[in-house]
């Protein structure tokens, strides 16, 4: 394992540093070769290499220190040095043996280049040898066959180090394209699962929202009403303060709860810790609750009842419990309520009026949230809501759904 780590670090130091690769690669091609010819010399005296002759055998191979950083460089100088090998008599030992420099440069042509540019890099340097081969010097005394058959077998060599090359870019692009997509999906994921967060969080504000807003309302007007008839009559007064008591213990458990999901997250929770989300049939207790708080209401149920989806029951529950809130925050003392539970055959309608002589509330209930929650619930079950000033004075707030089993959004 450790072996296997030492082998990453070193090939990923490399790969950072191509020059210097290329050039313990060029270095190690050219001491291969010279091992080659030096132990040729000791096997067959007649072939009478020097060891001279076989440094400057080596010369060529320096073109594979460019390859990545010049290629272009190298192929100039690649066939600079052909040139001198076939003019000048000294170094004509190295010309015939140069052409490992030039494959090289070739699959590194078809490795790195786009096509177009690799086949005009292919071609400068096969080209000018093509015209080595059968007109230089070096040569002389070769028959045409034999030069033919030499060209024929570099440029199979050369088209098969080209194909090398290519393949191996297509196979790089391909590994690319397949990390940028598994990059782009990854980041896709992580934005998604932000976005959910977010919602989420969103939801669980508007739930803490309704559930503080409704119930500090409460709290609020029956503290102040006890304190007012706290001298004269204490029976009412003890009332009062019972119902606020039971108001803070209920907010405390729905806000425990609310918050236990947001703790627990995907987490699985206690049943026994939380209670069930309030629905169309708590209205009851809710009005129950804020008559309690001194503000009759009158709740009527019209049509044949029909079960909601559990989404939809929760937002006409909150609908009506944020109404309530604004009516007992800005209706007035002596304001009236009604809450009518429509079962139509096409829609299904909660209105929640008062007779209050209170400012309206025009940019939201609540610091301006409350309405926008409300609009928020409706729309995200395909409904409608509507708020505003009645002809007669009071205020109304009117939600409607579609009597649709498949309501678009997703249930609480």
């Amino acid at each position: 394992m450790q072996a296997a780590t030492m082998l990453r670090r070193l090939r990923l130091w490399l790969h950072e540093r191509p020059f210097f690769a290329d050039c313990v690669l060029a270095l190690t091609l050219a001491l291969g070769y010279f091992g080659y010819f030096l132990a040729m010399a000791q096997i067959a005296p007649e072939l009478d290499y020097s060891l001279g002759q076989i440094a400057m055998i080596m010369v060529p191979f320096v073109v594979i220190c460019l390859r990545r950083v010049a290629l272009w460089a190298g192929i100039v100088l690649g066939l600079a040095i052909t040139a001198g090998a076939v003019y000048i008599e000294p170094l004509e030992s190295m010309g015939a043996d140069s052409g490992i420099g030039f494959f090289v440069l070739t699959y590194t042509a078809a490795a790195y280049l786009p096509l177009a540019r690799a086949l005009a890099a292919t071609a400068a340097i096969w080209g000018p040898i093509t015209m080595v081969i059968y007109t230089f010097p070096v040569l002389e005394g070769t028959d045409h066959l034999t030069a033919t058959v030499l060209v024929l077998v570099n440029l199979v060599l050369a088209a098969t180090a080209f194909w090398i090359g290519w393949v191996v870019r297509n196979r790089r692009e391909k590994v690319e394209e397949l990390s940028d997509r598994a990059r782009f999906a990854e980041e896709r994921q992580e934005a998604l699962a932000a976005q959910a967060v977010a919602d989420e969080q969103r939801r669980i504000a508007r739930e803490l929202h309704d559930v503080v807003a409704h119930h500090i309302s409460v709290i609020g007007v029956m503290s102040e009403g006890a304190k007012r008839v706290l001298r004269t009559d204490p029976v009412a007064a003890e009332e009062a303060l019972t119902t606020v008591n039971q108001t803070a213990r209920t907010a405390l458990r729905e806000m425990r709860d609310i918050l236990t999901v947001l703790r627990n997250g995907h987490e699985e929770s206690d049943p026994a810790d939380l209670e069930p989300q309030p629905t169309v049939d708590s209205l009851r207790a809710l009005v129950a609750q804020t008559k309690d708080a001194g503000l009759p209401v009158r709740y009527t149920i019209r049509g044949e009842e029909y079960p909601l989806p559990t989404g939809v029951s929760l937002a006409v529950y909150r609908i009506a419990q944020e109404a309530l809130t604004n009516t007992l925050k800005h209706a007035g003392p002596h304001a009236r309520a009604g809450v009518v539970v429509d079962y139509g055959d096409q829609e299904f309608r909660i209105s929640v009026g008062d007779s209050g002589t209170g400012a309206p509330v025009v940019s939201g209930f609540s610091g301006g949230h409350g309405l926008i929650g409300m609009r928020e619930r409706a729309t995200l079950y395909g409904g409608t809501l509507e708020a505003g000033p009645r002809p007669g004075g009071g205020y109304l707030v009117e939600a409607r759904f579609p009597k649709n089993a498949h309501l678009q959004g997703v249930t609480t």
